[in-house]
């Protein structure tokens, strides 16, 4: 039996849950199968950046502040940002590095609690 691969021309950076929210991250998303189209703020748009690579690059390094208490708690799933490709990609070929995420009581937020899905 052949197992059928996933792909997806678009994620999402996503914490599921952190009761203290998340005050700052940085993080790394690449793939060498396509470049990066677009990368797009979630939620801490005010005071987001991409720090390196990003559009035409085959990683991107954001990072975002919370200085506005937009993300305070979360509860559900939520995305932190959304990175989109320039051709689909194998999930598996995509890899996510946090170099920093701390919540708001300035507690690392676990990696349990941070993934990437599929939106596109």
């Amino acid at each position: 039996m052949t197992q059928r691969s996933e792909t997806a021309r678009a994620v999402g950076v996503l914490v599921s849950h952190s009761p203290d929210g998340v005050q700052k991250y940085t993080a790394r998303v690449a793939c060498e199968d396509s470049e990066i189209a677009a990368v797009d703020a979630g939620a801490l748009e005010a005071f987001f950046e991409v720090d390196e690579g990003g559009p035409g690059s085959r990683f991107v390094r954001a990072r975002a502040v919370d200085m506005t208490g937009e993300a305070r708690h979360i509860d559900e799933p939520t995305a932190l940002f959304e990175v989109r490709f320039s051709e689909p990609v194998e999930l598996q070929s995509i890899r996510l590095t946090f170099e920093t995420i701390v919540d708001h009581a300035g507690e690392r937020v676990p990696d349990e609690a941070l993934r990437f899905d599929a939106i596109e």
